[in-house]
């Protein structure tokens, strides 16, 4: 099909491997847990995704249309979560014990509603990529599917280099630099999407 072009796929690719909340949150909960007890965060974040995708491709159009303050609005409240999330990152202690309650279904799914590089992405790729099919839900199902499956592909991908760093934990040194290069790539994150950089 005309609309799987190598620019889509890239823009696809790139995007979702690309640093943002749900990686590093990942890559986070990878350290503190390792892979399999973040396998549910992972999950809702995918499931989230999905249902994010799910929304933009029927707001895609009207949105910015109708409403083009809801964006500004909507990253500074997203912006204001992955502050949030850098301010845990920084503290965290990566002790199973105290964070196993972080990486749940509900966490992930939640991360999706605040997530503002997912509303974004989403809308870019259904009001440009994916414009001449919205609405055939035939043909955008599968690709919300695919999304949400390279979303997880990813999100797996920062949580498995999470995991394996974990060892390296138990040196003070290196788990402060892990907190503030994680926490400080939230915050550009945040930053980058409030547009104040």
């Amino acid at each position: 099909m005309e609309f799987a072009s190598l620019s889509f796929l890239s823009f696809v690719l790139i995007t979702s491997i690309t640093p943002g909340p749900n990686n590093i949150s990942s890559a986070s909960m990878g350290m503190l847990l390792g892979y399999g007890k973040t396998l549910n965060y992972l999950l809702g974040i995918s499931t989230g995704f999905f249902l994010l995708m799910l929304g933009c491709s029927l707001l895609s159009t009207s949105l910015l249309l109708h409403l083009p303050s809801a964006q500004r609005y909507l990253k500074y409240i997203g912006a204001a979560y992955i502050i949030w999330l850098a301010y845990r990152a920084l503290s965290a202690s990566y002790t199973n014990e105290s964070s196993h309650h972080l990486a749940s279904f509900s966490k992930g799914l939640i991360l999706q509603v605040v997530n503002p590089k997912g509303l974004v992405y989403g809308l870019t790729i259904f009001t440009t990529f994916l414009a001449g099919v919205n609405g055939d839900y035939t043909i955008l199902l599968p690709w919300m599917v695919f999304l949400a499956l390279v979303c997880f592909g990813c999100v797996s991908v920062w949580a498995l280099f999470g995991a394996a760093i974990q060892r390296y934990m138990k040196n003070q040194k290196i788990k402060l630099a892990i907190n503030v290069i994680l926490s400080l790539a939230l915050v550009f994150t945040a930053l980058d999407i409030a547009g104040l950089l």
